[in-house]
């Protein structure tokens, strides 16, 4: 900058004109919207928000002043907190007539508004400047609780909206800006507008008839709007600016008013409907002193892959939160800025033109993705969450770097704040957590419900995944055996990061073994319906014993790895029970086949060498003369045995479910010892009896397949029909 100005005189820290700031070369219009709002404010009669973060500063003149040694402190909320940056008086200069700072238009030689934007822009990487968004820029300026209204939602209530803000801005205790979304250059044209531009509200006013914005465009070769404007004569008698210093926006009212030179001025009055119909944005900054009680809570996360295993939020950051009285509480997330390394491959704030997440926006390829955050308020008595299942509210998905919640809590209610995130490039990051109230609160981390905790993997694979209790494959999938060891209450969760299909888990009276049939009383908890991502199931007083956990998948084949975790309130042991006939020897027979009106079938059995005998009948198919393949629907309901002689006297060696009919697609035998020295006593038979023929004469198929501890341990014969 050129040290006398170039107009010749020197420069100055106050101008006793109005002040115009306007953006010329530089891509910050948002920094500048936001130096045009503060200005604006106390233009309006209200007390200086933004002079009084430069340093030095004469407390009794109210202003900056020259600093003797070219060097300045600006005061920034940055990061979290409150942060000296320091700056010299040195201002980039363009080779054209082009200027590369903030300036303003009536003094040129007013020297404090670009060192103000200096500092911003140096904590921000520099003047080559990415974007923002106002209210962003607004809350580092000020520390005023940045808000995003997103004007194209269906809920945007235009009433609604304007009693909200409108006292509020006559009291000095917001700033307005707003922001244009993507145009075409043919919409730019016909309404005078900027795509993807940021836009100051210097004054409001209303009317019987109507609810007026006056709305500055900042940069300095800006279009005017083209669209209806209101007639101007009545508009000083009812602006907010009579409240205050009227004589300090008369010169803002002036350059509104449409001329031969000027017909579409680039500072214009517009309906508030015009505004929710063109613009995207509206950007609230709120005094922070209308609220008694602050809390700041600050945290990192490590966000170790952007797959995201569904409700799951284990490993979110969450907060126990208690309000000693009812009323509103304001949850402010802010991330933090960081440098990116000079090796990386994404810049650390791609995700920043403050979008709201839509469930049918899709990135453009090639295009690195957004990342979005949010703020939840579960009712878990400040203990930390498992699923992200019901809530009492909620923020939308954003992907600027604050993200606001306002809610009314009841009195005395303790509740858990859930930090949620969608598409966060893998990083380590850093937060804020700030909550605005006006009565005494408590913000801390949220406690882990229960302290013990045991982990396991494991996966689904073809053999594995047996979908649910439906298939006849069920009780092949995943099942662990779980040891408690004195009365306990318990969580188990069931994750998985890849597996995009449904999955389930329960807990269920099995002596710690694999589960072969399963009655209804028999289950002690579940994770109820089938969940993407992540399941969850919970009991409470758990009687000491051997319990078996079922990890199911909704349909037979799914394929995937999983997490399986216990959280509990003792020590308890957790172990994945061997699938069936792990470690045994496995001998396939023939299938066996019933005749249209047969209901008992036999093999000979002759046992080579003394083995243990686990013996397992699945159904394949049903066939009927009358129609097509009935499939599933045409099981009848089977029993299998071996034995030993025939007729009365005849001796039971196995016998599947107890001796009783199974209506199960898949019938087991439990494991039982056989000699071959048994032999001298009577032939041994492998019997299969089904109880009738479903509907009618049916032919059915079972597989049968016999698991033995040791090699050739017997051979079978061939099915025959049978009769005691």
């Amino acid at each position: 900058m050129h040290p006398n100005g170039r107009d010749g005189i020197g420069p100055l820290m106050s101008s006793p004109r109005s002040i115009d700031l306007v953006q010329d070369a530089a891509s910050d219009c948002s920094v500048v919207a936001s130096l045009c709002a503060g200005v604006a404010r106390a233009e309006r009669g209200h007390d200086q928000m933004l002079q009084d973060k430069l340093h030095p500063f004469d407390k009794h003149l109210g202003k900056p002043i020259p600093s003797a040694n070219g060097k300045y402190i600006v005061r920034l909320n940055f990061n979290g907190c409150w942060r000296k940056v320091v700056i010299d008086d040195r201002l980039p200069v363009s080779s054209t007539h082009r200027l590369l700072h903030v300036t303003d238009r009536r003094n040129s030689a007013l020297l404090w508004p670009a060192l103000l934007e200096k500092a911003y822009l140096k904590v921000r990487g520099g003047y080559d400047f990415p974007g923002s968004n106002s209210c962003s820029d607004l809350w580092t300026f000020t520390g005023w609780v940045p808000e995003q209204v997103f004007l194209q939602e269906t809920d945007t209530i235009p009433d609604k909206l304007w009693k909200r803000i409108y006292t509020a801005f006559i009291y000095g205790d917001v700033l307005v800006t707003v922001g244009t979304g993507k145009m075409s250059t043919r919409q730019e044209r016909e309404l005078g507008l900027e795509g993807q531009h940021s836009y100051v509200v210097l004054d409001m006013k209303e009317t019987d008839h109507d609810r007026l914005l006056l709305i500055k465009n900042p940069w300095v070769e800006g279009k005017g709007w083209k669209g209806p404007r209101p007639p101007a004569a009545p508009i000083m008698d009812s602006s907010t600016s009579s409240r205050g210093s009227k004589n300090s926006l008369e010169a803002c009212h002036r350059d509104s008013v449409p001329t031969l030179e000027k017909p579409h001025p680039t500072t214009f009055w517009i309906g508030l409907e015009q505004v929710i119909q063109h613009f995207e944005s509206l950007y609230l900054n709120w005094n922070p002193g209308l609220f008694h009680y602050r809390q700041d809570i600050h945290f990192d996360w490590s966000i170790e892959s952007q797959k995201t295993p569904g409700n799951c939020i284990v490993h979110h950051p969450q907060f126990a939160f208690l309000s000693k009285k009812a009323g509103p509480v304001w949850f402010l997330l802010s991330r933090h800025f960081r440098d990116a390394p000079s090796d990386a491959k994404e810049e650390s704030d791609t995700f920043n033109d403050g979008t709201v997440r839509s469930n049918s926006q899709m990135n453009t390829p090639g295009e690195p993705p957004k990342g979005y955050m949010s703020i939840y308020v579960c009712n878990g008595h400040g203990e930390r969450l498992y699923i992200k299942d019901t809530y009492l509210e909620s923020s939308d998905y954003v992907s600027t770097p604050q993200c606001l919640l306002r809610w009314d809590a009841d009195a005395d209610s303790n509740y858990t704040v859930v930090i949620d995130q969608e598409d966060l490039p893998p990083s380590a990051y850093s937060f804020s957590l700030f909550a605005f109230s006006n009565s005494p609160m408590a913000l801390e981390p949220a406690v882990l419900k229960y302290p013990i905790q045991k982990i396991e993997k494991g996966a689904w694979t073809r053999q594995s995944a047996g979908g649910n209790t439906s298939s006849p494959k069920y009780f092949e999938n995943p099942q662990y055996t779980l040891e408690v060891k004195e009365r306990s209450s318990l969580t188990i969760l069931l994750t998985s990061s890849g597996h995009e299909h449904p999955f389930h888990i329960k807990l269920a009276l099995g002596h710690g073994k694999r589960i072969y049939r399963l009655q209804s009383r028999d289950v002690l908890a579940d994770s109820g319906n089938h969940r993407v991502g992540a399941a969850s199931a919970e009991i409470k007083d758990l009687q000491p014993g051997l319990y078996t956990i079922i990890c199911s998948t909704f349909e037979a084949g799914q394929t995937g790895d999983f997490t399986l975790r216990i959280d509990s309130s003792n020590e308890v042991k957790l172990k994945q029970i061997p699938r069936d006939g792990a470690g045994l020897k496995s001998m396939k027979l023939t299938p066996a086949c019933f005749g249209p009106n047969m209901h008992k079938i036999a093999a000979p059995l002759l046992p080579q060498r003394l083995a243990s005998y686990t013996i397992v009948a699945r159904f394949l198919k049903a066939t009927s003369p009358r129609s097509v393949d009935h499939g599933m629907l045409a099981r009848s309901p089977l029993r299998f045995s071996v034995e030993q002689g025939r007729g009365p006297e005849r001796k039971f060696l196995i016998a599947s479910e107890r001796g009783e009919y199974a209506d199960s697609a898949t019938v087991r035998s439990e494991s039982v010892h056989i000699d071959p020295a048994i032999v001298h006593r009577g032939d041994l038979w492998l019997v299969l009896d089904r109880l009738s023929g479903p509907g009618g004469p049916v032919e059915e198929w079972y597989d049968l397949e016999i698991f033995t501890d040791m090699p050739d341990a017997c051979s079978i014969g061939v099915w025959r029909d049978w009769s005691d």
